[in-house]
């Protein structure tokens, strides 16, 4: 599942997106691998990361945790004002989240 939250918007919900290929904002500035772990830990530690990013830039979060890229996730890009899109690979996930 895709979902898409245009950068610089602040959104009151998120939209789902059709689009190929990956949006071209979606190139990560810092990465974060929380394969293996469940929540609260891919959202506690991609709101951590995104705390010290700056703004404009690109986090990247790799899990393989189903329910933080359908819920958790999403909910901290949507209460951050940021834009978010995923991908999946196989059983991965490439969480993108672009701090505004």
């Amino acid at each position: 599942m895709n979902i898409y939250l245009p950068a610089g918007t602040r959104a009151k919900k998120l939209v789902m997106s059709t689009e190929s290929p990956r949006p071209q904002w979606a190139r990560a500035d810092l990465s974060v691998d929380v394969r293996g772990e469940s929540c609260p830990i891919p959202e506690l530690t991609a709101s951590k990361k995104l705390s010290e990013l700056a703004p404009g830039k690109v986090l990247e979060v790799v899990t393989d945790h189903q329910p933080s890229v359908d819920v958790t996730l999403p909910d901290l890009a949507r209460e951050q004002g940021c834009a978010f899109y995923s991908e999946r690979v196989g059983d991965t996930y490439r969480v993108f989240i672009a701090k505004p």
